[in-house]
């Protein structure tokens, strides 16, 4: 009926990112079944960080059987089971990511213990699974490793089936008074911006989602916050526009939101990414990184929608280019850094280093955060078949969003006149960049 599970990874995206163990404990609604776990070797070196939290390091998962060696365990032990999991998002985006490496399309159905455990235990300080099962009194041993995590994910599990033994069931969604199944039914399974609308056809909301009809039902879903059931309550239309494209998507709605000015999207009417990376010059001479709120003071090189996202990406940047940790603000010592202490730091931190070496390395990662064209088209899905969806850089300045014909993408003249204009400013510039960085995309340079 239920499967339990918990995955580590090698980082935070789905996307660029990879497995390195994976527990699954099956659950009949009333005790354990069965169990499995296994490290996986992710092909590709665990970041250090990575490490620190989980305790997985290189060597033990050199052994261990790649993703695909266990894929069909993992099937076998999911198949016709709800999936739970504590954010259970996480791991079944990256099962989904997996899976899609050899063209399987993985689904299922999923129960998240964070979203239950917020709306049958309010109150709690907090819901992460180490202070949940800390308050609760649930033994949470081998925390971080996906067996530690996923035994106590099955105890709080069983507390919440107590509580309602109703978890995971097909009750239908419970919609607002003003709308109708209807208008729900008619909501696509594509890309694109979706409209709130109240009873005197004021947008309230705004938002954007590759999966629309979807995103829709997880928000009349949403008991979380007294916001969320206040915007629901005076949702009375849905309005949305199909874009195809995920990356259009976010320009769109970005665009939407700062011209709307909806009620729910307050916060995000002026600017989605609030943490920034800057540069200094310290005493020594050496350049120097930092990720911080950003203050309107300093003007920073690139920006993030989170103090964690920008430490993440700090951390690759930080390993690709062989910069220190200490000298960008991810290892606090008085002395050399780990990295140095493993080899893979050459003594910035100490000295070793000089400080012209180092500064290159350091310009070097500046540049990559450039957009490698002054000048380009970034081709996307289309909103339906035979079209494609456009997005123009020009002078590394965005110029807006339009769709053309497949049959017209060699030619640069209407590739141009399909633009929609829109305004460029920092989330426009920092949406492409983010997109760019994480995403495949077809480029025409002209």
């Amino acid at each position: 009926m239920f499967a339990i599970l918990d995955v580590e990874t090698t980082g935070l995206s789905a996307k660029n990112e990879k497995i390195t163990e994976i527990a699954i404990i099956l659950h009949d609604g009333q005790k354990e079944t069965d169990s499995y776990s296994t490290l996986i070797n992710p092909e590709r070196r665990i970041p250090y960080r990575i490490t620190q939290i989980t305790g997985i390091n290189d060597a033990m998962v050199q052994n261990a059987p790649k993703f695909y060696e266990v894929a069909k365990k993992i099937l076998k032990m999911t198949e016709g089971r709800i999936l739970v999991g504590h954010n259970v998002r996480f791991d079944y985006n990256f099962l989904i990511s997996e899976f899609s490496e050899f063209d399987y399309v993985f689904k299922r159905k999923t129960v998240c213990t964070v979203k239950t455990s917020r709306k049958l235990i309010p109150g709690q300080a907090s819901y992460s699974l180490g202070k949940l099962t800390l308050s609760l009194g649930i033994p949470h041993g081998d925390k971080h490793r996906a067996m530690g995590d996923t035994k106590a994910t099955a105890i709080l599990f069983e507390k919440l089936l107590n509580l309602d033994p109703n978890i995971g069931g097909e009750a239908a969604i419970k919609l607002p008074e003003a709308l109708s199944k209807a208008q729900i039914d008619k909501l696509p399974h594509k890309a694109g911006v979706y409209y709130f609308l109240n009873s005197d056809k004021e947008i309230i909301y705004v938002g954007k989602s590759i999966d629309i009809h979807k995103r829709v039902l997880q928000h009349l879903n949403n008991y979380s916050t007294k916001k969320s059931v206040k915007m629901m309550n005076m949702i009375a239309d849905i309005d949305f526009v199909v874009t195809g494209s995920e990356l259009v998507a976010l320009l769109f709605e970005s665009d939407e939101i700062k011209t709307l000015k909806p009620l729910f999207n307050r916060a995000q009417r002026r600017s989605i990414f609030n943490y920034g990376l800057f540069e200094s010059i310290d005493a020594n001479g050496y350049k120097n990184f930092e990720v911080d709120k950003v203050d309107g003071e300093r003007s920073p090189i690139t920006n993030f929608q989170s103090l964690n996202s920008g430490k993440e990406y700090l951390f690759q940047m930080v390993e690709n280019y062989e910069l220190c940790q200490k000298l960008s603000g991810l290892y606090k010592t008085d002395g050399a850094c780990f990295e140095y202490q493993i080899h893979k730091c050459n003594g910035a931190c100490i000295g070793e280093e000089s400080p012209r070496d180092y500064n290159r390395k350091f310009d070097l990662a500046i540049e990559s955060l450039s957009f490698q064209h002054d000048n380009f088209f970034i081709l996307e899905k289309g909103p339906e078949p035979g079209f494609k969806s456009v997005v123009q850089v020009q002078d590394s300045i965005y110029q807006g969003i339009g769709v053309v014909e497949e049959r017209l993408l060699g030619d640069i003249a209407e590739l141009k006149n399909c633009i929609k204009p829109m305004k460029n400013n920092k989330d426009t510039q920092n949406i492409i960049r983010l997109y760019l960085r994480g995403n495949k995309c077809d480029i025409v340079v002209y």
